[in-house]
C-alpha cells in the first residue's frame, strides 16, 4: 500500500515539471521541422548549369539574430561551379525558394576569395534566410 502512495506522490511532483518541459519543447520541435523542410527546399532547388553540390547536405540553425522577438532560420548549402561569379549571382537573384512561412526566402551568395582555380571549379555558399514569430521557442527570445 505504501509503494502505491509513493508512486502517486512522485507522479504528482514530476507531472508539473514534465508539463513545463513540454510547453517549451513542442514549439522548438515544430520549428526544427520547419528548419528541416526549409533546408530540403534549398537542396532541392536545381543549381545553375556546370554547378554541383559539394556534399549534398544543408546546414541550418535557428536563433535570434539582432533585436526583437522572432526566430531567424538560416540554411547554407556548399556548391562548386565553373561559371563566373556574375552568372551565379544572376541565377540566384531570379531564384524563387519558399521560405519558412513566406513565399520567397532571402538569399545570399558567398564566394571563397583568393581562389586560384586553374580550370578547377570555384567554391561558393548559398545561404537562405527567413524569419517568423518566436512563439514559445526559447532560442528566439
Amino acid at each position: 500500500m505504501r509503494s502505491g502512495c509513493l508512486v502517486a506522490v512522485v507522479c504528482a511532483v514530476l507531472a508539473p515539471f514534465a508539463g513545463l518541459y513540454l510547453l517549451f519543447a513542442i514549439p522548438a520541435w515544430a520549428n526544427d521541422r520547419k528548419l528541416a523542410a526549409f533546408g530540403d527546399r534549398l537542396l532541392a532547388y536545381p543549381p545553375p548549369p556546370e554547378t554541383f553540390h559539394r556534399d549534398n547536405t544543408a546546414d541550418g540553425s535557428i536563433a535570434l539574430r539582432g533585436n526583437g522577438n522572432h526566430c531567424d532560420y538560416q540554411v547554407r548549402v556548399a556548391l562548386s561551379t565553373h561559371l563566373s561569379e556574375g552568372s551565379v549571382l544572376r541565377y540566384y537573384a531570379a531564384a524563387r525558394i519558399a521560405g519558412v512561412e513566406t513565399e520567397r526566402a532571402s538569399l545570399r551568395i558567398y564566394f571563397e576569395r583568393d581562389q586560384d582555380t586553374d580550370g578547377l571549379p570555384r567554391s561558393f555558399i548559398v545561404e537562405a534566410y527567413d524569419s517568423t514569430d518566436a512563439g514559445l521557442d526559447l532560442r528566439c527570445h
